[in-house]
């Protein structure tokens, strides 16, 4: 009996022996390791990759890891008893894990970082029991419980601009939850008499400012920060969103997420403290954005027009934030919510608004009645859009632009007739702006690797025609729009500054890494603001030879895809967690002031 107990001992010691480079085929995991590590950063390393390179980053990870867990199993040469104890452990290990995470960390985290971990940690696992000596089963699974368990530590809040995840501590608290958990604030009290007296006084009506170009009137902008910095007038915390503002007067107006409630909430424009704010019970939860609302409000005849991201539509009394109307969109108009939801900020032309509905079929663009929300009339164009709808004024009449993953559509704003049609196919999204250059031509930006064309549009006698100038990749801007200035095309290639001459779309210079930020031009002034994704204000001249920066400003902390604004010497900014307001130096005859509070009398 004690022969048979030390040959069963001896056995044991002997299977748990690390196996030597004649039985284990370690190579194949190892490259798939290093494969996969490399698909998660395709988009830091092409940075002017096709639209489909967000799938690889997205899914090339897990595959590798799919593959890898194929080789343990089938092609590794272990001992079958070793293959069976070494994937009992992966799953029990993952499935621990995706029980315990955050329940932030489903869907693309688990694909692309906790699963691929977690089988990283199994083959480095078996790769050190080579050389250390140890049980191999042993050591991976303890390599794999390492690599899964990195996870347990963070929650995850969407996507940088390049595709990278942003994560953080699990344990500490979202920027919306130490908002909803603050308690009430007092509100401001600003007098009925000075609100009215603002929504008299619109100075930037909404997305991008008036015709939705980016432009700023003329401040003379004092460019030397060091001696004259900034102002902060005031900084706030703000709900998730990619709402930037509408201003008139005292008053500005954005839209935010607040737990299960979208908001559109209107702000002092000179302490930041709330006057009022209306909610409606939806919330998207974007994998890469994020939740929260991506339109923004337009103000438009004293009233205040808002899309959310699940495709409410409201129009709301701007002095209090009554509701006058309201449309549930994907209900009455039998739409699906879009894929990064309803982006389309509301473009009104005289007695209609207009949105993109997103959704193949004849009934795309949706045109109400906007005293009343009564649908007038429905045109197609494209399956999808997250542009918004703009004014176009070829020939003698005003027609609303849509730029959709079939090209550009232009449409009747009373009748709903598509008046002409440029097809240019994407297959990934569209989520920017056309521009306008004189009378005749249009700018339809394009990213992923597609870049930028310039038309040139004709109408004759209710007849169109359109002539296609040039085609350049020099510019292939994502999510960033563009600015048009002297003769030359500003904004971002990829996550670079660039400029380009309008005339020939040849690159003039490409300087500046700002990530995925957004820009504004002063043409008066020849500058351009960037807005960084990192939070930073750049201002550049907008010399058309070199790139050159003038001034620069921290004025935000994490993600910042919204768009700036600028009212006389008043600079708005916001992302995802706060907003803030900067007075910037000027010259004395420029600046606008506000009224001075005097205990809510005129």
């Amino acid at each position: 009996m004690s022969q048979n107990y030390e040959k069963l001992e001896a056995d044991t010691r002997q299977n748990e022996k690390p196996i030597n480079d004649k039985n284990l085929r370690l190579w194949p995991a190892l490259l798939l390791i290093i494969i996969g590590i490399l698909s998660s950063r395709l988009t830091e390393l092409i940075a002017d990759g096709p639209s489909w390179l967000w799938m690889v980053v997205a899914f090339g990870p897990v595959a590798c890891s799919l593959l890898a867990l194929v080789w343990w199993t089938f092609l590794s040469r272990v001992k079958r008893r070793e293959r069976i104890i070494g994937l009992l452990g992966i799953i029990a290990t993952g499935a621990i894990t995706t029980v315990l995470l955050d329940e932030t960390m489903y869907g693309p985290v688990l694909m692309m970082i906790t699963f691929p971990l977690g089988m990283m940690g199994f083959v480095t696992g078996i790769y050190l029991s080579r050389w250390l000596h140890l049980p191999q089963n042993g050591l991976a699974i303890a390599g794999c419980i390492l690599g899964f368990g990195y996870s347990l530590f963070f929650r995850y809040e969407g996507m940088w601009g390049d595709f990278t995840v942003k994560l953080s501590p699990r344990w500490q608290p979202t920027s919306e939850s130490l908002l909803l958990n603050r308690g009430a604030e007092e509100e401001d009290a600003l007098p009925i008499a000075r609100r009215i007296q603002s929504i008299e006084q619109v100075s930037w009506p909404g997305f991008r400012g008036r015709d939705r170009q980016g432009i700023a009137t003329s401040s003379q902008i004092e460019t030397d920060w060091i001696k004259h910095p900034p102002k902060e007038q005031w900084r706030i915390k703000i709900g998730p969103g990619w709402s930037s503002f509408a201003i008139a007067g005292e008053l500005v107006f954005t839209q935010e997420q607040r737990g299960e409630n979208e908001c559109v909430t209107c702000y002092n424009a000179r302490t930041g403290k709330e006057i009022w704010i209306h909610l409606e019970q939806a919330r998207l939860n974007d994998p890469l954005g994020g939740p929260g609302p991506r339109a923004t409000p337009t103000l438009y005849e004293g009233r205040l027009y808002t899309l959310g991201s699940t495709g409410i539509l409201l129009c709301l009394d701007p002095i209090n934030g009554e509701i006058i109307w309201k449309v549930d969109i994907p209900k009455e108009a039998n739409r699906s919510v879009p894929m990064w939801g309803f982006c389309a900020s509301p473009l009104l032309l005289g007695e209609h608004v207009i949105v993109h509905a997103s959704e193949s079929g004849d009934k795309d663009v949706f045109g109400y009645k906007a005293s009343n929300g009564e649908l007038v009339w429905t045109a197609s164009a494209g399956e999808h859009s997250y542009s918004s709808p703009q004014q176009m004024n070829f020939g003698s009449n005003r027609q609303a632009a849509i730029l959709t993953d079939e090209g550009l559509t232009l449409i009747n704003p009373t009748t709903g007739v598509v008046l002409m049609e440029h097809e240019w196919p994407h297959s990934g999204y569209r989520a920017l702006q056309p521009c306008v250059v004189g009378d005749k031509q249009i700018v339809i930006p394009t990213g992923m690797g597609t870049g930028t064309r310039l038309l040139e549009i004709e109408v004759e006698s209710e007849h169109w025609s359109v002539r296609e100038i040039w085609t350049s990749k020099n510019l292939k801007s994502d999510f960033n729009d563009l600015l048009v200035h002297e003769g030359h095309l500003y904004g971002f290639d990829d996550s670079i500054f660039t400029c380009i001459d309008l005339a020939t779309g040849h690159r003039k210079w490409k300087r500046g890494r700002y990530g995925k930020g957004q820009s504004l031009l002063l043409p008066e002034d020849n500058l351009i603001m960037v807005l960084s994704e990192q939070g930073e204000l750049v201002v550049l001249d907008t010399d058309s030879e070199n790139h050159e920066e003038l001034a620069s400003l921290q004025m935000l902390n994490g993600k910042t895809w919204n768009h700036p604004v600028l009212v006389g010497s008043r600079l708005y900014v916001r992302n995802s967690e706060e907003a803030a307001c900067y007075q910037l130096p000027t010259n004395e005859s420029s600046q606008i002031e506000l009224p001075v509070d005097t205990n809510g009398e005129l």
